[in-house]
């Protein structure tokens, strides 16, 4: 069976918790160098422990396969 990466972003508000999904990868190398893309946009900058990589066996939409979302950062707004 296939092994797929999937990452995710993750940090605390002042009430909850802020999840971002960043991709599902066809290989951890694929899966790091997407981390290390975005490491440096903002919102991601001021938490890059904040990223999880997870083993998932099973993928529903190839299509999405190998896809980085988030690319530009994110700003987050509390009111």
């Amino acid at each position: 069976m296939k092994t797929y990466y999937e990452v995710d972003h993750k940090h605390k508000l002042i009430d909850h918790y802020e999840k971002k999904h960043i991709g599902i990868f066809s290989s951890l190398q694929k899966a790091e160098a997407a981390i290390k893309n975005l490491q440096n946009k903002p919102g991601f900058k001021d938490t890059p422990e904040g990223f999880k990589v997870k083993k998932i066996m099973r993928l529903l939409k190839y299509r999405l396969l190998d896809n980085t979302y988030w690319v530009d950062g994110y700003d987050t707004y509390t009111y």
